[in-house]
Parts: structure tokens; C-alpha cells; sequence
């Protein structure tokens, strides 16, 4: 995961007038749908909730998210936001990140169907982050669906005049600059919590491993290659370094360091693991002692 800023997302022409005409009739038929229960003496509380979900599952509306997947897709270069993996062969969901029409975990909530035309709830996400999966192979389940699970001091949002500020997510977002902080990697590919146990930060990012199910065979298998990538550049860097008063020497260092670089841009696959490899190289055991590799670390502020 890295910090996707969403507020640089391009809206297409007339999107926002979509969206808001869609938001403006799926209320009118909600209010309308407990208006007509209350006269009947039905139950309101399920008309509404019939009208919600009806509503929601109109092609044409399922469209409206489903049109900006291009436009959200190019803020991190067609990764996934939770994974980072670009796996081009897969489909990619807009996940609602406060998911729309139920809450798991909540049988009274309604969804968050207010925010089901927003495009700030929108998250660019892979099929195995977002949608149930269960490797009985390999012991790991998970996928977020409607999982939104909250801090404990976190207030549930329930209705659309409700301060979702209020609500203190659990699961780590993307589109907040702290969050991907709060995960990093062992060297087998495993995401593992960046903070202690017994800490928020170490709780919310092992809830996230498996909502997002992070710890899949195919994402670690991934990782672990880039662990070895990582490596290998160190060692040449390491190796080249001495020599780079020879001009081709220098070729060769100035290459590989762009090979390092690229690796730890935000827009590289799996550039946080990447990241994290690195700065693990940057110490290393010599004749018994710890010696700090400073031009590394250089390279990387």
C-alpha cells in the first residue's frame, strides 16, 4: 500500500451531475418507499431498506462508479490500492471503501448508501482484496466486501447527517498520507505490522493483513521476488561502488542505482515491500559488527 492522493482524480465531463442526480432520485425513492410502508402499516425500516438496495443495483446507476474506474486507475498507474499488485490479467472493482448497502458485523445498519455516488469512498481495488476468498492450501482467507470495521473509540455513522469524521476506521486507507506507513515486510514476502504489539497502529494493520488479505500465497510469492530484486541491485551497487572513478564502472553504478529507484517509486509494483527491503539493507553484519551503509541511505532520502 502507498499514499494515493485522491484529490488529484480528473472527473469526467458531466460525471458530478451523474452522480448527484442519481444520489438526489435513490433518496427521493427511499423517502417515498417509507412514506408508502408508514400508510400501508408495513414496516418502514424494511421498505427503506428494499428501496436502498433496488436502487443500488440499477445498471445504469452501477455505472456511474463503475465509469471513473479508468480515471481512478491512473493515480497509481493501474495498481491495486490495498495490494499494489497491477496483475493485468485480473479485473480490478471500485470498492466503496464505507460499503454501500450493508455493514458486516451491523444487521441494522443500512449502508452507507449515501456515499454510494462519492468518489471520495471510491478505492481501486484487485478482486482478491476486495471480494471472499478462502486458499484452504495455504490457510489464508480473506477480502474486504462489506467489512468496515471501526476503532473502538470510533462512532458508527448511521444516517446521512451523521459526522463520518467521527468514525475512527480500523482498516488502513490508502487515501490518508499515514496510513501505508504502518505496514512493511519480512524478507519471505509475509506484511507484517509496522508497530509493536499491544499498540492501535499494530492492531489496525493486522486487521488490514487479513480484511485485505494481504498474506495471500500470490501477493507474497510476489514480494518475495522483489525482496531478491532488492538484494541483488545492493550487492552491485556495493560491489561497483569503489570503482566509480572508471567511467564504466560509474555507467554501471549510475544504472543500477536508477534500477533502485525505480523499484521504490510509488508508481512500482509492490514499491513499499521494495522500500522496505531496502532500508533493511542498509545495515549489514561485517566481521561481526553492524556497519551502516550511509551511500545507500543516502541514495534513499
Amino acid at each position: 500500500m502507498r499514499f494515493v492522493d485522491i484529490d488529484l482524480l480528473a472527473l469526467p465531463v458531466g460525471w458530478p451531475e451523474r452522480a448527484s442526480a442519481a444520489l438526489n432520485d435513490l433518496r427521493a425513492e427511499v423517502a417515498q418507499a417509507e412514506a408508502t410502508a408508514h400508510a400501508a402499516g408495513a414496516d418502514p425500516s424494511a421498505a427503506r431498506r428494499a428501496a436502498i438496495t433496488n436502487g443500488l443495483k440499477m445498471p445504469a446507476r452501477e455505472k456511474i462508479w463503475r465509469d471513473l474506474a479508468p480515471s481512478l486507475a491512473t493515480l497509481r498507474k493501474g495498481k491495486c490500492w490495498y495490494s499494489e499488485s497491477r496483475n493485468s490479467a485480473s479485473d480490478k472493482n471500485i470498492d466503496h471503501f464505507r460499503p454501500k448497502n450493508r455493514v458486516d458485523g451491523e444487521p441494522v445498519h443500512e449502508g452507507y448508501w449515501w456515499l454510494a455516488f462519492t468518489w471520495r469512498n471510491f478505492r481501486y481495488s484487485s478482486q482478491w482484496c476486495n471480494q471472499r476468498r478462502v486458499d484452504r492450501a495455504n490457510g489464508t482467507s480473506g477480502g474486504k466486501l462489506d467489512q468496515f470495521p471501526l476503532c473502538p473509540a470510533g462512532v458508527r455513522a448511521h444516517a446521512e447527517a451523521a459526522d463520518i469524521d467521527l468514525e475512527l476506521p480500523e482498516l488502513l486507507d490508502p487515501v490518508d498520507p499515514s496510513d501505508w506507513k504502518l505496514l512493511t515486510f519480512r524478507p519471505d514476502g509475509h506484511p507484517t505490522p509496522a508497530a509493536g504489539p499491544g499498540s492501535l497502529e499494530h492492531q489496525r494493520a493486522a486487521k488490514s493483513i487479513d480484511v485485505y488479505h494481504l498474506h495471500c500465497r500470490e501477493l507474497v510469492e510476489d514480494r518475495r521476488v522483489v525482496a531478491g530484486t532488492i538484494q541483488r541491485i545492493v550487492q552491485d551497487l556495493e560491489v561497483l561502488r569503489p570503482r566509480i572513478d572508471d567511467a564504466k564502472a560509474r555507467s554501471l553504478y549510475k544504472a543500477r542505482e536508477k534500477d533502485l529507484l525505480r523499484a521504490i517509486h510509488p508508481d512500482s509494483e509492490y514499491s513499499a515491500a521494495a522500500l522496505a527491503y531496502t532500508r533493511a539493507e542498509i545495515y549489514k553484519l561485517e566481521l561481526g559488527h553492524q556497519v551502516r551503509r550511509e551511500w545507500l541511505e543516502e541514495i534513499l532520502n
